[in-house]
């Protein structure tokens, strides 16, 4: 049975290892989500257009935005799979979006469901965190 880790992380599996993973994407997701369509000249379709400058009605804006997002992730994340992203309620802050990606990881040989949260901050920045951390 082949194995993807070395023999000390295989050794050294327990609850950390899936904290580890998840923060590694939920780290991934928040640059990924943060880079503006064509910044990356290597790769003209990396990057999200400025959810902020979004010149639809705000459904369209957030269905929109959702896709894009949905889209972006299934390409340029591959240890997600499954990818769901859903627009979260506006509570409080009716000027902030906030996303809910939903999705399958890999972790020790093993998908288990995981859930992020996604919130653009300021200066188009996007905080992500994973859900129950």
């Amino acid at each position: 049975m082949p194995h993807n880790n070395s023999l000390f992380e295989r050794l050294d599996f327990d609850a950390s290892t899936q904290v580890c993973s998840k923060t590694s994407v939920a780290a991934h997701l928040g640059k990924m989500l943060s880079t503006r369509a064509g910044s990356v000249q290597t790769l003209p379709d990396y990057g999200l257009p400025d959810l902020n400058d979004m010149r639809l009605s705000l459904h369209e804006s957030l269905s929109q935005s959702r896709l894009l997002i949905e889209r972006f992730i299934r390409a340029y994340e591959p240890r997600l799979a499954n990818v769901r992203v859903r627009v979260l309620p506006r509570v409080g802050e009716s000027l902030t979006l906030a996303f809910a990606i939903e999705a399958a990881l890999m972790v020790g040989g093993v998908m288990q469901p995981v859930v992020f949260h996604a919130r653009l901050a300021d200066a188009g920045r996007v905080e992500v965190c994973v859900d129950g951390l």
